[in-house]
């Protein structure tokens, strides 16, 4: 099951403060099939691009057709805003309330194996961060615990200095001039994983970790691969490929993708009404756009011609 989410990187923006970032140039190969759609409906453009959170350089290089997309329009927007204000509401939203502790939701045997992950990764890059590791981690819920084990094997490539694609493409517009904005607010998106019980979001911790220790499924890497190939089908095939849950994971796909894309739909096309004639670019992750009532077909049934650009 894949359970990375967009979650803010909270051991990731503390590392920060004790490494200095370099500035390293990405490496240009974009990917050879962009998760790109484009829609129209009446005078209203819309171009819908599936992101995968990391740092990746291949997956920050935009391919021309992405850029192409990026470039032409007036308003770029991602899954939340991903400006300052909302990143530290976002922050505050990984917490567990005063009082409560990570390890006792999980448990010690658990927690421990989430310690000694991170621990592992962080130790060669910066050994002084080791002893904070615990603290870090108990404050955090659990589903925002999960959301750090993704970020991981991409330390090396945060602190040369690179952005998650979705941050990367906000700030570029940013940059431009163009309006930005989300499809959710942060307290609607943190209330999607908050909605799983601490049992559940244990659960999936703990899937998670298994993952890692002994993968059942595809791994972060591979999936990579896929994104990088434009291989949308076996991203969404594997939502659910290893997962040992399948109630959970089912769960899991309605909850976090089908409930969401429904709500991006809607203010997908509150754009279209507010702006007409607007030109807008949608940055999303990846499985917004592939499975089940996907965010194609949600507008394709609102009326939008909606086809895949291929490069």
């Amino acid at each position: 099951m894949i359970r990375r989410g967009s979650a803010g990187l909270v051991l990731v923006a503390v590392l920060a403060l004790v490494v200095a970032a370099r500035s390293e140039p990405a490496a240009r190969t974009p990917a050879a099939a962009p998760l790109l759609w484009q829609g129209l409906l009446g005078a209203h453009q819309v171009s819908l691009f599936g992101t995968i959170h990391v740092p990746d350089p291949r997956v920050l290089a935009l391919s021309p057709p992405v850029r192409v997309a990026f470039d032409r329009a007036d308003r770029v927007v991602t899954e939340i805003p991903l400006d300052g204000a909302q990143q530290a509401e976002l922050a505050a939203a990984l917490v567990l309330p005063d009082g409560q502790r990570l390890r006792a939701i999980v448990g010690e045997a658990m927690f421990a194996r989430l310690e000694a992950r991170v621990r592992a990764a962080l130790t060669p890059i910066a050994p002084e961060m080791a002893p904070l590791v615990a603290g870090m981690l108990d404050r955090l819920k659990p589903w925002a615990a999960l959301s750090q084990l993704a970020t991981l094997e991409y330390l090396p490539d945060l602190l040369a200095g690179r952005t998650p694609l979705d941050v990367k493409l906000y700030g570029e517009a940013v940059a431009a001039g163009k309006k930005v904005g989300g499809l959710e607010t942060v307290a609607e998106q943190a209330g999607t994983f908050d909605a799983f019980s601490p049992e559940e979001q244990a659960t999936l911790l703990d899937e998670a970790l298994r993952d890692f220790e002994a993968p059942a499924g595809p791994t972060g890497k591979q999936l990579v691969e896929w994104y990088l190939e434009g291989n949308g089908d076996k991203l969404a095939a594997a939502l659910s490929q290893g997962s040992r849950n399948d109630a959970l994971a089912r769960k899991f796909e309605a909850e976090v993708l089908v409930k969401r894309n429904h709500r991006m739909a809607d203010r997908i096309d509150d754009l279209r009404r507010d702006a007409p004639g607007e030109t807008l670019f949608v940055a999303v992750g990846a499985l917004h756009l592939v499975g089940s009532d996907n965010l194609p077909q949600l507008l394709q049934a609102r009326g939008y011609e909606i086809s895949r650009v291929r490069p």
